[in-house]
Order: structure tokens, then C-alpha cells, then sequence
């Protein structure tokens, strides 16, 4: 019995098949399952931004309301009630208003008017209530025509009846309303801050006597939105509905727009009108193109004052969220690469099977006789 190995051939056509139709299979599998996961991953990163700007903007708003609160029970303290109402019992004479409104600003803050309405006994109420708290920055009392009756500090002019805060807080009924203004600057106070005006009633009864407003600098409630800072690259921005920008911890200009602007109001646009904002989450680039994921919520101050419809997003660099899985991505493509490798290794295996057998085996088991004598054998010789 003899073996005679043949030399192994590799079948081409096979090695080719199981490259065309094994690898780009492998790899559209890898491309569709990590899209799903990033998407997935994405979503949920998105729904937990729009937590943390939930907690963030419920901070901002019991911050406010309380504050609300406080400035209303102010107005409603006896020595600022019975303060208004001498004033306003007092007769109104446009033609003084004016005179003494123009000699008002023309001595800057150094005329006997001034000083009897910064020197009375509840301008200096007023002055207590601002040197024990900060955040109250001006506080200015009027009676119910508006004139001047007592200030915490010198103001620019007597004559308060043309404020927008004035006419918004005196003009809604009998009893007059809280009004508060977007945050701006102010320029007495020289703050950016909100404006808060809430009515005064008379000593016995709700009659609107004056109206008290309190100048409140924003610095604390703007340290809510800064602790919802996430991460290095995570960020927390207080905007209204159409984009701009009412704080954020970067360096801005008037009028600043949010970078995600465009599609904050397509998504709001999007919500049912008066269906409540919930888990409002949504991607978009800046202005250098780097990605952000973007969670909103809304405040709930807007019901009760509408031009303080705010909401608060909270955005965090897409590359930044997906650090953490970017070892287990080095992870797979290791595998990939090792898969990859045995699919090559199975495919040569199988070309060189199916090119031809290895053995070349004769088993010898019968003996032929010579062609010569198998001849004479039928000749008989």
C-alpha cells in the first residue's frame, strides 16, 4: 500500500464567496447594533438632562414665589400701609407732580422733596429691609397716583405713574395686582434684576392706597441654575420660548440667543397648546459643531405671570457623554478584529477542502498480469 500526497490548492472562488457575502454581513450586523445602542444610550442620557432641568427650574420657582411672597407681605405691614394712604389722601395737583418731579432730577438726588422721602420713618423701614438682605437692592413706595412717598434710596425721578410697573400693578381693578418684570438691568440699582410691584391696600380694608416695589437681584436664584452643571462640558441655561437667553454662565450680549434656539421652538411648537412639556430632550450642534444633548423643562411661573414663561435647558457634549462606553467600544473592536480573523481562517480552511483530495491512494489489492501474457495466454502459445 503506497500514499502519494498531493500538494494542497486553495479554491479561489470559495476564499472569495465566504469574504463577499461573511464580512460585510459582520459588519453591517456591527454598524446596525451600535447605532442602536447610541441611539438608545442617547435617548436616555436626553431623559435624564430633562430631570435635572425639572429639579432645576422647581428650585428656580419656589425661589421666586417665596420671594413674591415676602415683598407681598411687606406691602401689607401697617407703617407702609398707613404711609400710602396719607399720601393718597392727600389732593393730587398734575401741575406740582411735574414741578417737582423736574427739580427732582435736575439737583440729582439733593433737593428738600428728596429728602423727606428718603428720610422718613418708613423710608427707613424700607432702608432696614434692604440692609438685612441683600437681594433686595431698591425699594420705593407711591402712593395711589403714583407720587413718591418713600424710598430706601435717593431715585431718579419722583413721578413713578408712567413706569410700566406702575400701571400694571395699579391699573388691574380696585385692588391693584402683583406684577413682575422680565429680568433687566436696572439702573438705579445697577444690577441685572427683576422688578416686583405688588399692590398696597389701606389700613382698613383693600382698596388699592400704593404700590411698593422691591428691585430683587437675581444672583441667588441664577446660583440654581449654575449648580445644575454637569460634568466639564455641561451646562445649564435659563431662556424664554422664543430662544433668548435670559441667563447663562457664558459671557453673552443683549439679545443672545441660545445656540439650540431653532429647535427649541420647533420642538415647542410641536406641543399640543396647553399640554404640559414633559421629558422634552432633543440633539443639536453649536456654532463650532460640536454635538449636545439637550434636555428642557418649563416653569410654572408663567401661569400666574406670563412674561415669565422661562424654561431651563440643560445641555452636555455628546462626546463627553459617551466617554465612559468608549473602552468598551476599543473592547469590541478587538473582538471584531478577532472574528474577523477566524471567518479568514474558516474560509481558507474550506477552499482548500473543496479544491481537491489531498491522498492520491492505490491500494494495490490486485496483481494484473503483464498485457503480453494475458496475450498469449488467448493465443495459446
Amino acid at each position: 500500500m503506497a500514499f502519494r500526497l498531493r500538494p494542497a490548492h486553495m479554491n479561489a472562488r470559495v476564499l472569495t464567496v465566504f469574504a463577499l457575502v461573511s464580512l460585510p454581513l459582520l459588519g453591517l450586523v456591527i454598524i446596525v447594533t451600535l447605532g442602536i445602542g447610541q441611539a438608545r444610550l442617547r435617548n436616555a442620557f436626553g431623559m435624564q438632562l430633562s430631570q435635572v432641568a425639572e429639579q432645576t427650574v422647581s428650585a428656580v420657582d419656589a425661589y421666586l414665589f417665596h420671594r413674591f411672597i415676602d415683598v407681598s407681605l411687606m406691602g401689607r405691614t401697617p407703617i407702609v400701609r398707613a404711609a400710602s394712604a396719607r399720601a393718597s389722601a392727600e389732593r393730587f395737583d398734575a401741575g406740582r407732580v411735574r414741578e417737582i418731579d423736574r427739580q427732582w432730577q435736575q439737583s440729582g438726588g439733593k433737593s428738600p422733596e428728596v429728602a423727606a422721602v428718603i428720610g422718613n420713618p418708613t423710608a427707613q423701614f424700607l432702608r432696614d429691609q434692604v440692609q438685612h438682605d441683600s437681594i433686595y437692592r431698591e425699594i420705593l413706595l407711591t402712593d395711589r397716583y403714583g407720587r413718591l412717598v418713600a424710598a430706601s434710596s435717593a431715585t431718579t425721578d419722583y413721578d413713578q405713574s408712567d413706569e410700566d410697573w406702575w400701571l400694571d400693578a395699579a391699573a388691574a381693578g380696585p385692588g391693584g395686582r402683583v406684577t413682575v418684570t422680565d429680568v433687566r438691568w436696572d439702573d438705579s440699582a445697577r444690577v441685572f434684576a427683576l422688578e416686583i410691584a405688588v399692590p398696597v391696600p389701606t389700613p382698613s380694608g383693600d382698596e388699592l392706597a400704593g404700590v411698593l416695589k422691591v428691585v430683587a437681584d437675581i444672583r441667588e436664584m441664577l446660583a440654581f441654575v449654575l449648580s445644575a452643571r454637569i460634568g466639564v462640558t455641561g451646562e445649564a441655561t435659563l431662556v424664554r420660548p422664543d430662544g433668548s437667553i435670559v441667563f447663562s454662565q457664558r459671557p453673552r450680549q443683549a439679545d443672545a440667543q441660545f445656540f439650540a434656539a431653532t429647535l427649541l421652538r420647533e420642538r415647542l411648537l410641536a406641543v399640543d397648546a396647553g399640554a404640559p412639556i414633559y421629558n422634552l430632550a432633543f440633539t443639536a450642534s453649536d456654532d463650532q459643531g460640536a454635538r449636545y444633548v439637550i434636555g428642557v423643562a418649563p416653569s410654572q411661573l408663567g401661569m400666574s405671570y406670563p412674561n415669565l414663561s422661562w424654561l431651563v435647558a440643560v445641555s452636555q457634549a455628546d462626546a463627553e457623554l459617551f466617554a465612559p462606553v468608549r473602552a468598551q467600544a476599543i473592547s469590541l473592536l478587538i473582538v471584531i478584529a478577532i472574528a474577523t480573523m477566524v471567518v479568514l481562517v474558516f474560509a481558507l480552511w474550506f477552499s482548500m477542502r473543496l479544491a481537491a483530495p489531498p491522498l492520491d491512494i492505490d491500494m494495490k489489492l490486485v496483481e494484473h498480469p503483464p498485457v503480453a501474457r494475458i496475450a498469449d495466454e488467448e493465443t495459446g502459445r
